[in-house]
């Protein structure tokens, strides 16, 4: 395995971790995979320090919301990873279809070599097919 594929394999290991650690509560092992600012571009205020962004997992974990994290597609460029993807939200309940998502994510591999993410957004699939518009 090259080096740039054991990164690979690093990143997506990181979503199944991250989407085990969501589910089951487990806000500490989900920080693991944070830098110590990450720039949420979803928020109003956009950076938040380690400890912000702790707390804002451990409230956002206590609406009993489950996800699912899908890489599609992760790229590594020397230190910096990107990672576009997919993820599927449901209810505590499972009682309805997920609220599917699409991310990118920005990870920078440390001098221990280990992989925190510094930058991210997410937002709802939009529909859209090239030639479907009409013009009146």
């Amino acid at each position: 395995m090259s080096l740039t594929e054991g990164d690979v394999a690093a990143l997506h290991a990181m979503a199944d971790e991250f989407t085990e650690a969501f589910n089951t509560g487990d806000v500490d092992r989900l920080m693991q995979f944070y830098a110590d600012t990450y720039a949420d571009q979803n928020l109003r205020n956009p950076v938040q320090s380690w400890a912000e962004r702790r707390r804002y997992y451990a409230e956002v974990m206590q609406r009993g919301l489950r996800v699912k994290v899908l890489p599609d597609e992760i790229v590594v460029e020397g230190n910096i990873g990107l990672v576009r993807g997919r993820i599927e939200v449901r209810t505590a309940a499972h009682d309805a279809a997920p609220t599917e998502l699409r991310y990118l994510e920005v990870a920078r591999k440390a001098a221990d070599g280990a992989w925190r993410v510094f930058w991210g957004m997410d937002g709802p699939v939009q529909e859209w097919e090239p030639g479907a518009s009409s013009t009146a």
